[in-house]
């Protein structure tokens, strides 16, 4: 697929004019807050480069579904946090794609969600969770 990896994605996805742009808070000044946001952000990064998807079809599903969200917290009186958050959309997009792409069903979804879940119950606090 075309559609080079801009040096910096994620700034290209919160330029006014695209996509779901005006849904965005400004990012938080440390890139990542949680490890599994670098990661999340990574494996979009490395399908992209495989030509799963090229950048522009993420950034619009992307948009789409951050101002989705943006409405759902705006119906709440509240808004998005910039973090945790954006990589909760970041997530949901990934796994929408994937499952489109035939690169993941929802049983194999179920399943791996299972095993992490019985992973981090059964992990003592303050030790790094494994499968």
């Amino acid at each position: 697929m075309t559609g080079k990896l801009p040096k910096d994605p994620k700034s290209q996805i919160i330029k006014k004019g695209e996509t779901g742009a005006e849904a965005m808070q400004p990012s938080p000044e440390k890139t990542f807050d949680a490890p599994w946001h670098a990661e999340v952000f990574a494996l979009a990064v490395h399908l992209n480069e495989r030509g799963h998807f090229d950048w522009p079809e993420w950034a619009g599903r992307f948009g789409e579904n951050l101002t989705a969200a943006k409405m759902v917290k705006i119906g709440r009186g509240e808004g998005l946090d910039g973090s945790d958050d954006y990589y909760q959309i970041w997530l949901q997009t990934l796994i929408e794609l994937m499952q489109e792409k035939g690169l993941v069903d929802t049983k194999m979804l179920a399943s791996i969600k299972a095993q992490w879940r019985d992973a981090y119950l059964t992990t003592p606090h303050g030790k790094p969770v494994h499968l």
